[in-house]
């Protein structure tokens, strides 16, 4: 429901991070990124660290979002897997986002202070796949999609709140800082844009990155050049609220978003593209 989120190109690439490796001789450059030492690491990497990441317990979903229906999960707090991270002792979660890097580029955030106060499960395996298997295959329309290695999802939230991102295909964790993404995003020139920055980042910025910040499964839309400067107008507008009609097998769906919400979003980019 989330994943293909504001597709304006309608091109998916699939960026999949590689797992970060430390060496003395050889030091990391963004430890938002990649570990950087033992103590100062912000990345957790769950396939490196499956073995390790705590014992799983029986939970179950109401309504799961990406499967639309009642699940079963082995599956971790949350909770417990960001504890593993070096650096999560020191950080204030007020001031901390949670990224989830999946293999597709996918790469949704959140407040760490809205983790903590949700039943928040990092799922390791699907109870109700079949015998011998770990995960049920999710088929949407044409495509398959790959769930493994991990699953986040909630116990206590209901799966049509955008603000909750529910990842899939996940492999990595990372907290970085919340000044780091508003300073990058926030119109600090422009009030009027405020609310289309607000809508940006909850439905877009999990699939787009926008100044080098956000997700990669669809392109940057800001930098060398913005969308704005190439899409006629009322072209955008009409492709966000309904891609497929410009394009065929295109991956974003409808976002249900009004005619308002739209507007807001575009202008908001419009505004960016000066920054």
């Amino acid at each position: 429901m989330q994943r293909a989120l504001f597709f304006l190109i309608g091109i998916s690439f699939l960026a999949c991070q590689p797992s970060a490796k430390s060496t003395e001789d050889q030091p990391q450059k963004d430890s938002t990124q990649t570990v950087q030492s033992t103590t100062d690491s912000t990345v957790i990497d769950l396939v490196a660290k499956k073995a390790s990441l705590g014992t799983p317990e029986t939970i179950t979903v109401t309504n799961d979002p990406v499967f639309h229906r009642n699940k079963t999960f082995a599956a971790i707090p949350l909770v417990t897997v960001l504890k593993q991270i070096p650096a999560y002792a020191r950080l204030k979660p007020e001031e901390t986002q949670v990224v989830f890097e999946c293999e597709d580029g996918y790469n949704p955030s959140m407040p760490l202070s809205k983790v903590l106060t949700s039943k928040a499960y990092l799922a390791v395996k699907d109870k109700d796949a079949p015998a011998g298997e770990d995960w049920t295959t999710l088929q949407k329309g044409p495509e398959t999609k790959k769930i493994a290695p991990f699953y986040i999802c909630y116990t206590d939230v209901k799966g049509d709140d955008p603000t909750y991102k529910w990842p899939y295909n996940l492999v990595r964790i990372s907290l970085t800082s919340a000044s780091k993404e508003t300073a990058a995003l926030f119109p600090k020139h422009d009030d009027s844009v405020v609310k289309g920055y607000g809508l940006f980042k909850t439905h877009c910025l999990t699939c787009h990155a926008l100044n080098g910040v956000g997700g990669t499964l669809g392109p940057e839309l800001n930098q060398p050049k913005s969308v704005t400067e190439y899409w006629k107008t009322e072209d955008l507008k009409a492709f966000i609220a309904n891609p497929e009609s410009y394009r065929n097998k295109v991956k974003m769906p409808k976002l249900g978003l009004k005619k308002k919400e739209i507007d807001e979003i575009v202008g908001y980019l419009s505004y960016m593209a000066k920054q």
